[in-house]
């Protein structure tokens, strides 16, 4: 029987309701009302660029001519509601990217790249865990670094970086292929041009790891066919919304709802 497959984006998703995961996951009928989302589809735009950009070797191989070019050449409209939406997406897509360059000409990275929007996966037993990494650099003493982009964000602190689940579940995985190697987590907010970056140690991944397992199972042990959603305030934006309404009789919360699932 083959395993069962979590991954970040799943697991966020059913610690912020477990019935949006039912329906995004585990049902049919979620498919039907999944709708476009520009943010991610900018965000899967500038994922390309970047990755073309590190991986021909940055700065000292790509002009921001050359780097516009590839953006314009790659430029995906799918996931936007309209043509002019996807050229206004694209415009701030150019603007980000040579803001991003322009950094990096400013302060040169010592570090190597290792590889870029790779995904790994790791058997955890009772479940494989799976992750894409945006960027992995190597720097010179040793230490893999990995790099989440954010296309969203206007700022970003150590603080979120050290709560960041996603990052945590991708240090658990490169630590899995590189045993020996000192890590550093890092989310690059790219509207706000800036970067902050935490040092993992062993001790801190083996705790997260238990954890990990310990929600995991949760997630495996869910009756979600009994489940009945209460109204939080993410559900005034949640695409299934519509679904819980029909099936359940949900109503969004008031704007002080503070309930959760």
């Amino acid at each position: 029987m083959r395993k069962p497959t979590l991954s970040p984006s799943r697991l966020q998703t059913y610690l912020t309701c477990r019935v949006k995961y039912y329906w995004a996951y585990l049902s049919p009928l979620g498919r039907r009302f999944r709708r476009p989302n520009a943010a991610l589809a900018l965000g899967a735009n500038l994922h390309r660029v970047l990755q073309v950009f590190h991986e021909l070797g940055g700065i000292e191989a790509l002009s921001r001519e050359q780097v516009a070019t590839v953006l314009e050449t790659l430029w995906s409209s799918a996931g936007f509601e309209t043509p002019e939406q996807s050229e206004t997406h694209k415009q701030l897509g150019h603007a980000l990217i040579a803001d991003y360059i322009a950094r990096q000409e400013a302060t040169p990275n010592t570090a190597r790249t290792l590889f870029t929007e790779k995904m790994l996966r790791m058997d955890r037993g009772d479940y494989v865990l799976v992750g894409r990494l945006d960027r992995v650099d190597e720097h010179p003493d040793g230490t893999l670094e990995i790099v989440d982009y954010k296309s969203q964000r206007t700022c970003v602190t150590e603080e979120q970086v050290a709560n960041d689940l996603a990052l945590h579940c991708y240090a658990l995985l490169l630590q899995h292929f590189y045993p020996d190697r000192p890590l550093a987590i890092s989310l690059y907010a790219l509207r706000a041009g800036m970067k902050a970056t935490v040092a993992l140690t062993a001790e801190h991944l083996m705790e997260f790891a238990a954890l990990l397992d310990e929600l995991a199972e949760q997630i495996l042990h869910t009756d979600f066919e009994s489940l009945q959603p209460v109204p939080i305030p993410h559900c005034v934006e949640c695409e299934y919304l519509p679904l819980c309404k029909r099936r359940f009789g949900l109503e969004p919360p008031a704007p002080q709802g503070i309930l959760t699932v």
